[in-house]
Order: C-alpha cells, then sequence, then structure tokens
C-alpha cells in the first residue's frame, strides 16, 4: 500500500496543476475575449478563408488622400541661387583672338560659387552679381565681356550643384543624404532611387514625406500603384523610409520560437510553419497545432470620387483556426492559408508530456539532514 501512495498522491496533484509551457489543448475551447467575455470560436482549418483577400486588408482608409494632398507642379525655379556650383565653358569660332594660339576652340574655365553675396568672380568677365539671375543672363553678360577678346565667343553655363533647392532622404534606404532638385522635377519614386532604393519590399515600407509643417504617410506600394501618390518634390522636402514589416510569432512546442518578419500577401501557413522550424517530434501534439488571429471584420464603404465601393476594415473579431496535422487534408489547406500581421501560432505539447514533467517533479528524492559532525555531541 505505501508503494501506491506516491502515484495516488501525483494522481491527486495532477488534477489540481501540472507544469506546462502554455494553455493546454482543451484550454483554448475555454477561451473569452477580455472585453466582452465572448467565448472565442474555436474553428477548424477547413472553414477558414483562404486567399489574398482574407490576408491582406487595406493598410488606409478608403477615403485618405495621402501624398496627393501635397501635389504641386514640382520645382521649375531656374534662377541662380547663393551657394549654387555652375561650370563655364567657353567657344570661339573665330581664326584670331582669345584661341588664336591653341588648337582646341573651346575652353573650360571650371566650376565657380555664387557667394554669400550673389556674386561670382569669372576668368576674362570679372565679377558679376548673378543671383536671382538665370543661366541664360549670365551667358549673355559672358558673351559681352569677351568682346574684343575673342571674335566670335560663345559661352555655355550649367548647374551642377543647388544646395539651397536640395531634398533629404533617410530611413531604411540604402544611401541616404541630401540630393538637389533639377529642371526634370523629380517625384517621390525619384527621390527613393536617388537614395539607392528601399532596403525592405514596397509592400513592408511607408513613406513620410514632410514640408514645413505638413506631414503625410503612405505605404510605398501605394505610391508605386497610384500615380497621384507620386507628387512632385519643392525645395527642402524631407523623406523618410520606414520599415513596417507584419510579423508572425511562434509559441509552444516548435523547434524556432520568437517573432519572425514577412512579407504580407506572401506567405502562407505551411511555410510560417517551416520558419518556426517544425513541431518538436518530443513534445508537440500534432492534432492540435492552433492559429490565434484577430480576424478583419470588413463593410462596404464608398471611395472617394470612385464609381465602385471598395472594402475596408472596421473592427476585428478574436478567432482561433485549429490544425490537425496528423489529417494530410489539412497540408494542402495550409499551402493556402494566408498568415496576416500579428498573428500567433501555438503548438500545444501531448498530454504525456505535461504528465512526464510532473511525474519527474514528484520522482525527486526528499532531501534528508546532514549527518553530525565526528567528535560533537548529539546534544
Amino acid at each position: 500500500m505505501r508503494k501506491l501512495a506516491p502515484l495516488v498522491l501525483v494522481a491527486v496533484l495532477s488534477a489540481c496543476a501540472r507544469p506546462s509551457d502554455g494553455p493546454t489543448a482543451g484550454g483554448f475551447y475555454n477561451a473569452t475575449a477580455p472585453q466582452s467575455n465572448e467565448r472565442i470560436p474555436v474553428v477548424r482549418l477547413s472553414e477558414a478563408p483562404m486567399g489574398q483577400v482574407a490576408a491582406t486588408p487595406l493598410a488606409y482608409a478608403a477615403t485618405d488622400p495621402g501624398l496627393s494632398a501635397m501635389r504641386s507642379s514640382g520645382f521649375a525655379d531656374t534662377r541662380l541661387r547663393r551657394g549654387d556650383v555652375i561650370e563655364v565653358t567657353i567657344l570661339d569660332t573665330g581664326e584670331e583672338g582669345l584661341f588664336s594660339s591653341t588648337q582646341s576652340k573651346t575652353l573650360n574655365l571650371g566650376r565657380f560659387t555664387v557667394d554669400s553675396t550673389g556674386n561670382v568672380t569669372l576668368p576674362f568677365v570679372g565679377k558679376q552679381r548673378v543671383v536671382d539671375s538665370s543661366t541664360e543672363a549670365l551667358q549673355t553678360r559672358i558673351v559681352t565681356g569677351l568682346k574684343g577678346s575673342a571674335v566670335n565667343p560663345q559661352a555655355v553655363v550649367t548647374v551642377v550643384d543647388r544646395p539651397s533647392s536640395g531634398i533629404t532622404v533617410n530611413g531604411d534606404v540604402r544611401s541616404a543624404g541630401r540630393f538637389p532638385l533639377t529642371a526634370r522635377k523629380e517625384r517621390v519614386l525619384d527621390a527613393v532611387a536617388l537614395a539607392g532604393g528601399a532596403s525592405s519590399a514596397p509592400g513592408s515600407a511607408t513613406v513620410t514625406l514632410m514640408r514645413g509643417k505638413q506631414r503625410a504617410t503612405v505605404p510605398l506600394q501605394r505610391v508605386i500603384d497610384d500615380n497621384k501618390q507620386n507628387v512632385y518634390l519643392l525645395p527642402d522636402d524631407q523623406i523618410y523610409i520606414d520599415k513596417d514589416a507584419p510579423t508572425f510569432t511562434a509559441f509552444g512546442a516548435f523547434k524556432s520560437v520568437g517573432e519572425f518578419e514577412f512579407e504580407p500577401g506572401r506567405l502562407t501557413l505551411a511555410q510560417a510553419l517551416g520558419r518556426a522550424g517544425g513541431l518538436l517530434d518530443d513534445r508537440a501534439d500534432a492534432r492540435n497545432f492552433y492559429v490565434l488571429r484577430n480576424q478583419p471584420v470588413y463593410t462596404q464603404v464608398a471611395a472617394a470620387n470612385a464609381k465602385t465601393p471598395v472594402p475596408a476594415v472596421v473592427s476585428t473579431k478574436p478567432v482561433i483556426y485549429r490544425v490537425d496535422l496528423k489529417d494530410v487534408s489539412n497540408l494542402a489547406l495550409m499551402q493556402r492559408f494566408q498568415m496576416m500581421d500579428g498573428d500567433i501560432i501555438y503548438a500545444s505539447n501531448a498530454s504525456l508530456v505535461d504528465f512526464a514533467k510532473l511525474f519527474n517533479v514528484y520522482q525527486k528524492s526528499v532531501p534528508t539532514a546532514a549527518a553530525p559532525i565526528p567528535g560533537s555531541s548529539g546534544n
């Protein structure tokens, strides 16, 4: 009878509590929403929504103007400003004069910077006030100053740098920095390209455009898809590219647990299980593998200036999807089930695993008192 006593004690205590890494399979069927106390439904994977629509809800409201609220005609000011760097080249088609002693009919005078007073000093023509002047006007003045030194002079003035007309690109790009605006009228995507492109995929990045007190943020993919979002840039605009990759989290009896990034719409449940390294053979209960999700609830909202309504997420509802990996049909469904941002996958322990943990706890010997020191009295 004494030999059975420890086993009886283990059985009694196991009914009260047992060591485990997380909720048991049965615990999911009793789960309730924190605020409403409504029972969270546990749905078989065969009854779960499949396909791209359920996996990638709109990341912005249908009526959100995004960057289009900051549209402009672009930078078209060709006047010279303080700090601009110009390059001057002189041509002469005459047989005598400035180039008579050389074989070439062109002379590159070099690069010159408009100083803080708005002036620039050029060889042969001296000091010229150029601030607020066009390159064409400066060319005319250079030609006038060369009369007498050249027979039929011509001048070409090119602006090679406009520090006062630059934009700044920072964030999750390969080469952040300040870049000049040109007469080509650069747009948002041009600025991203100048910075070497975004480091993350377009579906995992956002673009923030700051112009004075104005600020707007949209997904980079939206800028690519919608030409209205690819607005023209103005001097001193600041662009920040932020990484906004969706993630899912793996808990429980997986070979690798933690948070994993993915590109939206391009990760199935089967791939997510692979990211987590698969189930632990000696621990996991293959019949009770779960996906915990805040399922979007859609409604039809008419978009601004749109003839047809578009879906918009208005609320979420918690739901638990149960996967039985012993059922081969579920393996096929996992290849169609798309992961969503914030999903949790959980692999529960097999019941015998938790029981073995408990048995090991009570199998340990009870510590005994230390033996008395030799020679010491027993009192």
